[in-house]
């Protein structure tokens, strides 16, 4: 019954189609459960690029002279290459030196 009336809505016909965005000009109340389809549909796209993206970050990290990676460093190292979160140094800091850091350094 929701599509019927939506095809049938000249307020809406007269928006744009090409717009990526038109779910957010469909009123909630009178089309819930039309704009919730759309919505989680839009929502697959979406997350697709993410996952790509992340594989593309995991390819490059682990190449050939990493490939003993553990997964658990490789899922860190993945998670900081695909966020753009900026670390809080200082807060970083001050849990190291609560609980100590030991330099190992090469031995020449």
């Amino acid at each position: 019954m929701e599509v019927i009336e939506l095809q049938s809505n000249i307020a809406l016909k007269s928006i744009d189609s090409t717009n990526v965005d038109i779910w957010s000009h469909v009123p909630k109340e009178k089309y819930p459960i039309m704009r919730t389809i759309a919505l989680k549909i839009k929502s697959l796209f979406s997350s697709t690029y993410l996952c790509e993206s992340s594989f593309s970050h995991m390819k490059f990290i682990k190449n050939k002279y990493r490939s003993r990676m553990t997964d658990a460093h490789l899922q860190n190292c993945i998670r900081m290459a695909v966020t753009n979160y900026p670390p809080n140094i200082e807060i970083i800091f001050s849990h190291i030196g609560q609980q100590g850091c030991k330099i190992l350094y090469p031995r020449l």
